[in-house]
């Protein structure tokens, strides 16, 4: 597979992704029983061009485990590579956490915040949004807010505090 911008990486269907991945499986682990404990049920995906990974042993099943193991890469991967941002903010609404647009969500708005050189008040006018809108929105995700806090701390900016 030839090597895909971010976005593009990100809008892949589950089985795409995975063929540009590795898949490893191991045994999982913590409270389920047999089936749990003495089968490899827990999975790491792996972006092969990246190194980035997700990885889940959250239920008895591989299959399931699989596919929040593949959510899990997608945020990382948003979290993780930067992009010049678009000339405009094309969301109209936050999604969910759940949403398949949650990653491309992130990735899109971690590059306007370094573009903005991480000034929450800039990235909020280039949003269309106010500040404290957006700090409220980055303070529902704990891997988004804490992402953001590490590259304002490696900015040498104070980090961001929940109201």
């Amino acid at each position: 597979m030839p090597e895909l911008m971010r976005d593009q990486l990100l809008a892949l269907g589950d089985d795409e992704l995975l063929r540009a991945c590795r898949v490893d499986r191991r045994l999982g682990t913590g409270p389920g029983g047999q089936k749990r404990n003495k089968t490899q049920s827990a999975v790491t995906v792996t972006h092969e061009a990246s190194g980035i990974a997700g990885s889940s042993d959250e239920t008895r099943s591989q299959i399931s485990n699989r596919l929040i193991a593949l959510r899990h890469l997608r945020l990382n991967l948003a979290l993780r590579l930067r992009e010049p941002p678009l000339a405009a903010w094309g969301f109209a609404a936050v999604p969910s956490l759940r949403s398949p647009d949650y990653p491309l969500w992130t990735a899109v708005l971690l590059d306007v915040l370094v573009a903005c050189g991480l000034r929450i008040s800039e990235a909020a006018a280039f949003c269309g949004t106010s500040t404290g809108r957006l700090v409220r929105d980055l303070s529902r995700d704990p891997a988004l807010w804490q992402e953001v806090n590490r590259l304002r701390r490696d900015a040498d900016l104070a980090p961001l505090r929940r109201d």
